[in-house]
């Protein structure tokens, strides 16, 4: 073997620096593959921070044309470290101003420093440099669906639908807005696209669960959540995802009978109404306290019947056995109660009473049911 390719001949450190950047000067895309493919293999590892790190070493030896400064920007904002990352954003703009996904990435990395208007000008700059992408549309529509006029935000939202139809990430982020402004109906029909399109987008299963169960088809959103988990065991997709699957599991079960209490508010609200401003008679009272038990006892018998057998024994299962005993106690209560009220004749202020107590009973299961779903019992959700 020669000697020129021996251990004793291998350069020092520093002279492989001064090598490298006078190859760089004259091939700097070789020394720009060099690290940015090692940079990569830990991006496709999730080792973002990692990443970066390799990306600012390169800068450091070779100097900042060395190496993409979106991609190190990127990083560093998959890595949580958005301030270093708007630095490098900003230069990458600069560097780049034509670029699409520089503008998008510096509107990224600024709505998560809480810099929503600027990230909606820096949004706007990529829509302008790339018109037919429908996910900016729809990402300028999730900036602001919370703040600004829905009319505003639905014609975002359509236009990123016109554009990019077949992207699920659309389809389901459309989901997501529909459903805060109360468009469930709308809204499951997009988390249900975004699932034909993506049959693994985890999601987009968390949010179609909740939303049949918001829209009352309380069995229903524990059949999709019991899937959920079972893929997740089936596919061994982690230890993190099976733990988040049965967390989604665990708040359907609980919301399915706490929206049974909640119902049972309805109707008393209801008839506690009817009953103050047409006193009801012996016989209709009777009639209507039937009718109630009727209802209540068939819309039971269907739910509980449409669960599968382990989601039925999981409804009772350990650590949910005080909270489904409080809503049924809670339940049986209110309907007690208005039986009570049917065949009494309470008076215009003692109905007014009646009415208070109802309301507190409202706030009581609102707060409950917020804390069932993660969210926040005012104001935005966490994740928005």
């Amino acid at each position: 073997m020669s000697e020129a390719v021996g251990p004793s001949r291998i350069p020092s450190p520093r002279a492989r620096g001064r090598v490298l950047q006078a190859v760089n000067k004259t091939w700097p895309g070789l020394i720009s593959g060099a690290v940015e493919g090692r940079a990569r293999e830990l991006i496709d590892d999730g080792q973002y921070l990692e990443a970066a790190e390799v990306l600012e070493q390169g800068i450091a030896k070779y100097g900042a044309g060395s190496v993409s400064q979106l991609l190190l920007a990127w990083c560093l904002h998959m890595g949580e470290r958005q301030e270093a990352a708007l630095e490098w954003a900003d230069r990458a703009v600069a560097e780049e101003p034509e670029n699409e996904d520089a503008h998008w990435l510096q509107a990224s990395v600024l709505y998560e420093l809480g810099r929503v208007d600027e990230a909606s000008v820096s949004l706007w700059q990529a829509v302008e440099l790339a018109p037919d992408n429908g996910r900016y549309y729809m990402q300028l529509a999730w900036y602001h669906h919370v703040d600004q006029e829905f009319a505003k935000t639905r014609e975002l939202v359509e236009r990123a639908l016109e554009r990019s139809p077949e992207d699920a990430w659309v389809q389901h982020t459309a989901g997501r807005i529909f459903d805060y402004h109360l468009r469930h109906k709308r809204a499951q029909a997009h988390l249900r696209r975004a699932i034909e399109l993506d049959p693994n987008l985890v999601d987009a299963w968390y949010d179609l669960a909740e939303n049949l169960q918001v829209r009352g088809r309380l069995s229903s959103g524990v059949r999709v959540a019991w899937k959920v988990v079972n893929d997740a065991v089936d596919t061994k997709a982690g230890d993190a995802a099976v733990v988040e699957a049965w967390g989604l599991y665990e708040a359907t079960l609980r919301r399915w009978s706490w929206r049974w209490y909640e119902w049972a508010l309805r109707a008393v609200l209801l008839l506690n109404v009817i009953d103050w401003i047409f006193p009801t008679p012996f016989a209709v009272a009777v009639g209507l306290s039937g009718a109630l038990a009727a209802v209540f006892a068939a819309g039971l018998a269907v739910s509980v019947c449409t669960l599968l057998p382990a989601c039925r024994a999981d409804l009772v299962g350990q650590g949910r056995r005080g909270h489904f005993a409080g809503a049924a106690a809670r339940m049986l209560l209110a309907s007690g109660g208005i039986v009570l009220v049917l065949f009494g004749e309470p008076t215009a202020l003692q109905h007014l009473g009646i009415l208070a107590v109802i309301i507190v009973a409202y706030v009581e299961w609102y707060w409950r049911a917020a804390q069932i779903s993660g969210r926040r019992m005012f104001g935005a959700d966490p994740d928005v």
